[in-house]
């Protein structure tokens, strides 16, 4: 797991470095329409902005999933009892690696139908399909994986206790 663990750390910050670039990007858009200097290259700013939306969610799921920092509602699981807590949520952390591998497996059919097809997104800038497609296997399939170490590891997914613990 730490060689995963690692590669999500890189994925995070490389999505965190994305989300800061899509900043100045707008910034700099906004800039160059007030001078009246736009021109197709501010138009390619926005395609990469949009496109980098799916990357940044993709790559920082994963780490999100290690640390637990993902919305969800701990009140069913405190109110079970606490013999009962550490199999509902390892259940409910195997539905996830359930979910996440049937989402892995198609977004991977997608991605490569899309480049076997030669198909593209038609923006300011034309791009091939499969290299946007191409980030939800490798996120969803991370976040499988994440997930796995609430079903087989000594943690759980959920900590049992109500409302906000941070």
């Amino acid at each position: 797991m730490r060689v995963i663990d690692r590669i999500c750390d890189v994925l995070a910050v490389i999505a965190g470095l994305y989300l800061v670039w899509i900043m100045l990007a707008i910034v700099v858009s906004a800039l160059a329409r007030t001078l009246y200097l736009s021109g197709t290259w501010s138009s390619h700013l926005f395609t990469f902005s949009e496109f980098g939306l799916l990357y940044i969610v993709m790559a920082a799921s994963p780490w999100l999933v290690r640390l637990r920092g993902h919305v969800f509602i701990e009140l069913l699981t405190a109110f079970l009892p606490k013999r009962i807590q550490s199999g509902f949520s390892r259940f409910v952390a195997a539905l996830c690696v359930l979910i996440c591998a049937i989402l892995t497996y198609f977004s991977l059919v997608a991605t490569i139908r899309a480049y076997e097809f030669g198909d593209a997104l038609m923006r300011s800038l034309d791009m091939p399909k499969w290299l946007i497609l191409g980030a939800m296997p490798i996120g969803f399939g991370l976040m499988g994986l994440q997930f796995c170490r609430f079903v087989f590891g000594p943690e759980t997914l959920h900590t049992g206790q109500a409302g906000v613990h941070e």
